[in-house]
């Protein structure tokens, strides 16, 4: 199985054997798209000019020629590949196919969450173990300081992919009354999205609930310090109530109320847009 990562930092592993590739950074860049959108014709000259903006059009597509041929040797690593066969050309276009053999780390997000999404038959919904394997594998936003506007739409698109992930996974562990795992499922989405309130408010009361009262109070007091000196704003006031319940919890009614107060959005809610 050949792994790409694209989630945090690039990678390329080979049956658990990480790669060491001499695309380049500009290479890299184009391996990164071509993973990213598998199975889409691109057009040299489009990808030429993306990924080599400074050279003239001889010494560009010299480079892409270069890079692809790299590419392919990387690819031809999994026996399977049949030496890389996966990546074609097609007169003037460039297209890498999805194999079986081939795992992209956003490619699995996205597919879960469009799933998800789109399944009516309750037959066909992904496990909850598919879906906290999904988000596990969130090492990170999208090709992490890549700042093209092609891959920032991108970015955009797969960080919202694991949140609805997230948001189906937190509200099933809720319903189990499996709230240490739902307590993880919020710490997960908050250490790459700190300022995602939804996630706050469930913390803090499934906290509550599972006994953690000082603890949610000793998180709540962290967040809202870095809420206001790195943004400069207060907590919602959904956020306010649901620490006023918990900082007042003192007996069954109080807990009660605190459960019906986790705002739990529909599971695997998500605008047709994003996906």
């Amino acid at each position: 199985m050949l792994q790409v990562n694209l989630l945090g930092s690039f990678a390329i592993t080979v049956n658990g054997q990480r790669v060491h590739s001499d695309l380049g950074p500009s290479g890299q860049r184009m391996a990164a798209f071509l993973f990213a959108f598998p199975g889409r014709l691109h057009r040299r000259e489009r990808i030429a000019d993306l990924f080599w903006p400074e050279m003239n059009t001889e010494r560009s597509r010299a480079a892409l020629n270069s890079a692809l041929w790299r590419l392919r040797k990387i690819l031809g690593q999994e026996p399977e590949s049949n030496g890389g066969r996966n990546l074609r050309s097609i007169g003037d276009d460039v297209v890498l196919d999805q194999e079986s053999w081939l795992h992209v780390d956003s490619s699995a997000v996205t597919a879960l969450a469009k799933k998800l999404a789109a399944g009516s038959d309750p037959r066909e919904t992904p496990s909850l173990a598919a879906i906290r394997a999904a988000i596990e594998l969130y090492q990170g936003p999208f090709l992490d300081g890549e700042e093209n506007s092609l891959f920032l739409e991108e970015r955009e698109r797969v960080h919202t992919c694991f949140v609805t992930l997230a948001h189906n996974a937190l509200a099933r562990y809720v319903a189990q009354k499996d709230y240490a795992d739902a307590i993880a499922v919020c710490r997960t989405v908050l250490s790459f999205d700190p300022f995602r309130e939804f996630f706050v408010r469930n913390i803090l009361g499934l906290l509550c609930l599972d006994e953690q009262r000082a603890e949610a109070a000793r998180f709540f007091d962290r967040w809202q310090k870095v809420l206001r000196t790195e943004i400069g704003v207060g907590p919602m006031p959904e956020t306010a109530r649901l620490f006023q319940l918990v900082r007042e919890c003192d007996n069954y009614d109080d807990i009660e109320s605190i459960r019906r107060a986790l705002c739990l959005e529909k599971a695997g809610a998500l605008t047709s847009h994003a996906l």
